[in-house]
């Protein structure tokens, strides 16, 4: 799936880019010309993706973050030990991925599936590029295209399926979801 050197309009430019300072750009450009509630709610859900409060845009992925701690969190949640970092991380997936904000606003949905989408684009495009991802025998050979495939449904299939439902957070994370399977079939159509 390439996106690059196509002219798309709004909000498919923004949701194509994958570049955090670019996709600010673009938003604060058409903040610009059209302040709506559909383009302060994008504006939210990327501050929360890309900044970090007292620090500002750090170059980091708040979602790719998520992500990579929800197995971990998984396994601290029955832990006695790991009880307050439990806490703390449900509380970092809802707020990061503005759970509450969703919830009292079900009609904008779609604009955390379309969020979600361009961060699976982005997940989805790192692991394939990924030498060690895609590596086998230490890194010396590359997975088939069959088995980086399987690779990355199952990888898909733990972040947005298992970890969510052993966490409480299923029915919360339906557009994270969605979108995954809709990115991955995108790439590996059946």
């Amino acid at each position: 799936m390439r996106t690059e050197n196509k002219v798309f309009s709004w909000p498919d430019n923004y949701y194509f880019e994958i570049k955090p300072a670019n996709r600010e750009k673009a938003l604060k450009a058409r903040i610009e010309t059209e302040d709506s509630e559909e383009n302060r709610i994008r504006y939210q859900l990327w501050e929360k993706r890309y900044t970090l409060p007292g620090k500002g845009v750090t170059g980091a992925d708040y979602y790719m973050k998520v992500v990579m701690g929800m197995g971990p969190l998984c396994e601290s949640r029955n832990s006695f030990f790991g009880k307050k970092a439990y806490r703390k991380g449900m509380q970092e997936i809802r707020n990061t991925f503005c759970l509450d904000l969703l919830k009292e606003k079900p009609q904008y949905a779609d604009l955390w599936r379309k969020e979600f989408q361009n961060f699976w684009v982005l997940y989805m495009k790192s692991c394939i590029e990924d030498r060690n991802y895609s590596g086998i025998v230490m890194g010396m050979g590359q997975m088939s295209e069959d088995r980086l495939s399987s690779k990355l449904y199952n990888d898909i299939q733990q972040k947005t399926e298992v970890f969510p439902e052993k966490l409480g957070l299923a029915e919360e994370l339906a557009q994270f979801r969605q979108a995954a399977w809709e990115i991955y079939y995108r790439y590996y159509p059946e």
